[in-house]
């Protein structure tokens, strides 16, 4: 019975990314393009890439799956929403990284994104985008929370520089940077918002940034920035401190308030998402070889590093992974 469940709706997950996924991203360029019309502004033609295939994903493989709980997907509006949070994502990490404000002048576009400086034409642009998304969202107070805590967790992550920094402070940094980034995004949704759902979104989010530095261990490295993908001892240790945030994420789900047939149905949608963890800690565990310790992950090779999901094995391992999460 499983068995069929999970290939039905990961049939639909599958056609999801073959037919929309495309289109959904173009239409986000456009969207894009009549932002930077509108308010007379031009962003970086990655960065606009970036935004538009960050956004579609977002919308069909977890924005949708959450309001499925509604018997519905998201709407226009919410899909505006979501596009500009990415746009929004985009102008704030680029101000950051060329540090084109200081740390005090970013706390203040944030408290009083009416005083940006209209000659800045980022800083217009995100303050722009700010106070939009202010008005679009239904507790405003909840919402403002929880971007001071992922400014804050972006502030903090300047400690990832520093080659002592400790286990503890990357996994507090780490956790409150994808938790809180993704709940922002839950705020955009027309849902019914309970702890129990800020919980799962927080936990998914989580997920997603331990996933993204799994993947991401040369990058970081050439950076110069330590996660707790590039800085581990041994294979076994990630694994566990991965494995353990995935329970917490499945045991979200399980405590939301909804019958158990559709939280079984939310779960397998979203497994492909942790499925892509367990792909890269694959990877590790080969690199380790069945040694006690990982080698100096510095002496390896880009290739070493890079996981190819263009492979035909790292695709049938996604599948497998997400079809042993989603049935445990």
């Amino acid at each position: 019975m499983y068995f069929l469940k999970y290939l039905y709706y990961n049939t639909q997950i599958v056609l999801k990314a073959i037919f929309c996924l495309k289109k959904t991203e173009s239409i986000g360029v456009q969207f894009i393009h009549l932002v930077e019309a509108k308010y007379n502004g031009k962003l970086d033609r990655e960065a606009i890439k970036k935004a538009a295939k960050f956004q579609s994903i977002q919308q069909h493989l977890i924005n949708d799956n959450f309001a499925g709980l509604y018997g519905r997907t998201t709407n226009e509006y919410e899909q505006a929403s979501n596009r500009m949070y990415f746009i929004m994502s985009g102008l704030y990490d680029d101000i950051v990284d060329q540090k084109l404000l200081t740390a005090a002048a970013l706390d203040s576009l944030f408290e009083y994104p009416e005083k940006a400086n209209q000659q800045n034409v980022q800083e217009r642009l995100l303050a722009t985008l700010h106070l939009k998304l202010l008005s679009r969202v239904n507790d405003i107070e909840k919402y403002k929370e929880v971007l001071n805590n992922i400014h804050q967790a972006q502030k903090d992550s300047i400690k990832q520089f520093d080659k002592n920094i400790s286990l503890e402070e990357i996994l507090s940094i780490t956790k409150r940077k994808g938790g809180y980034s993704l709940l922002m995004c839950r705020h955009y949704l027309n849902l019914n918002s309970s702890k129990r759902m800020d919980d799962c979104w927080y936990n998914l989010g989580v997920v997603i940034q331990m996933t993204n530095d799994l993947f991401d261990i040369y990058k970081d490295m050439q950076d110069g920035i330590y996660t707790f993908a590039n800085t581990a001892i041994n294979y076994e240790s990630v694994f566990t401190l991965f494995e353990n945030q995935v329970n917490l994420f499945k045991q979200s789900i399980q405590n939301l308030d909804y019958v158990k047939a559709k939280k079984d149905k939310l779960l397998i949608q979203l497994s492909i998402i942790p499925a892509f963890g367990y792909v890269a800690l694959d990877n590790l565990k080969q690199i380790q070889n069945g040694n006690t310790d990982l080698p100096d992950l510095h002496l390896l090779d880009r290739k070493e590093l890079i996981i190819d999901m263009e492979k035909p094995r790292n695709i049938f391992k996604l599948l497998k992974y997400s079809y042993l999460i989603a049935g445990n």
